[in-house]
């Protein structure tokens, strides 16, 4: 909500929070998943959507035309398998629509404040606050951590063995805030992959201040803005088995990831809350609509057609942009999360985004050689490296964020025109 010359939106930091612990979810499976020939893991991840390896009863990718019912109905793959594998996708789609929705208030926000937008001032904030944690992230990514076992599993010993060629120009595109074409190049580096999303937005905000800026009509802009994403990727899957699958395949992974679409979903919610459009918030923050998000999210995650799956996150973009909303700013919302607690752990949720999944590799590295290889697939294990991953990883993110982040996130006031979230809370 807006006062004075601040936004700030109580229960967002809370969000923030959830969405980074879905991803940590997603990624101890994932891990466990990596290793299980190394421990004898049977991992809870299964990414239901591709190619299936019945030889060792893993599903890693099931063929989309494969009726969801009957992937259910498989010996091996039980009602969890979807929302482990899942709950990380989600949780990173939701960070797109959230950061969408709360950017775009904040430039509305500044054009009413000052006249303009600081396109300028706007860089400076981005690398800032992103920047720098990012390229720690990186540098240590290829040039330390691949030097320590603890670091390292089977899948990512074929990446980082890569040829000389290879591993640098990996190196170049995560440099050059690529990551994503990085990742669908060559695939995920190790402990670093979850790298590609920050890729994405960096990407998205190159134009958006522009587009804001320039723009009077912000809805016909945002919606000419999605319906183009839209468009494009059609044409490129309508491409699919037609053009030299090596190259094509590459460009598919990438458009595939790069959701600006859900980004701009996320400003419709900027423009009606700004704008103040009373019936299309009436109806957001009706109990009817508020139940059909809290709903549909679990009953798309569970029946979801095959054939939908390459646009089904622009429902859950709406959903999850309902949620936001409705947390944020309407008094009768069903979840009330603006808590001390959450507030600070939703703080330093970039770097939990950004430290987990090589905390979560050493943790399972440690402790997992600890156990008698009979009780590794037990609930005490699983809590034991559930439990560790995110005490270590909300540890290392306090830290960072109070002897590291904090430093740049102050100099970032000196290019603000309006303050948000804490600068705004306490105004």
């Amino acid at each position: 909500m807006q006062s004075g010359k601040g936004v700030y939106f109580p229960g967002l930091n809370a969000l923030r929070f959830f969405a980074a612990g879905a991803v940590i979810i997603t990624h101890v499976e994932l891990i466990k998943y990596y290793l299980r020939e190394v421990y004898g893991f049977k991992p809870y991840w299964l990414d239901i959507w591709g190619k299936w390896h019945t030889g060792d009863q893993i599903g890693e990718r099931i063929i989309q035309s494969t009726p969801f019912e009957t992937i259910l109905s498989h010996e091996y793959i039980q009602w969890y398998h979807p929302l482990t594998a899942e709950a990380g996708p989600l949780g990173v789609l939701f960070f797109f629509v959230l950061s969408g929705f709360l950017i775009t208030y904040l430039l509305f926000t500044e054009r009413e404040v000052t006249g303009s937008i600081s396109v300028r001032k706007f860089y400076v904030r981005r690398f800032l606050r992103i920047w720098p944690l990012y390229y720690f992230i990186v540098l240590i990514g290829f040039l330390v951590l691949p030097h320590f076992d603890v670091f390292i599993t089977p899948k990512h010993s074929e990446l980082i063995s890569m040829s000389n060629a290879e591993f640098w120009q990996s190196f170049v595109l995560f440099m050059f805030i690529f990551p994503n074409l990085a990742m669908s190049i060559f695939g995920p580096f190790p402990n670093i992959g979850q790298l590609w999303s920050i890729g994405v937005e960096e990407q998205f905000y190159i134009g958006w201040p522009w587009l804001m800026k320039k723009t009077n009509n912000h809805l016909r802009t945002v919606l000419l803005v999605i319906v183009g994403i839209i468009l494009v990727k059609t044409i490129i899957l309508a491409f699919d088995g037609i053009l030299d699958p090596k190259y094509w395949d590459i460009v598919i992974r990438f458009f595939a990831m790069t959701k600006l679409e859900s980004m701009a979903i996320g400003s419709l919610g900027a423009w009606a809350l700004f704008y103040k459009k009373e019936r299309i918030l009436q109806l957001v923050y009706h109990p009817v609509t508020q139940g059909i998000a809290y709903s549909g999210i679990p009953f798309l995650l569970y029946f979801t057609p095959a054939f939908m799956q390459n646009g089904i996150h622009l429902v859950y973009s709406l959903l999850f942009l309902v949620i936001i909303v409705n947390v944020s700013t309407n008094p009768k919302s069903w979840l009330k999360l603006e808590h001390p607690i959450l507030h600070s752990l939703g703080k330093i949720s970039y770097g939990l985004y950004m430290y987990h999944m090589l905390v979560i590799v050493a943790v399972i590295h440690v402790f997992a050689p600890m156990l008698p290889e009979d009780s590794r697939n037990g609930v005490g294990a699983g809590l034991l490296f559930y439990t560790a991953s995110f005490t270590i990883s909300i540890a290392i993110s306090y830290l960072s964020y109070h002897l590291f982040e904090s430093r740049f996130i102050r100099m970032k006031r000196r290019f603000t025109n309006v303050s948000s979230g804490d600068d705004a809370r306490i105004q």
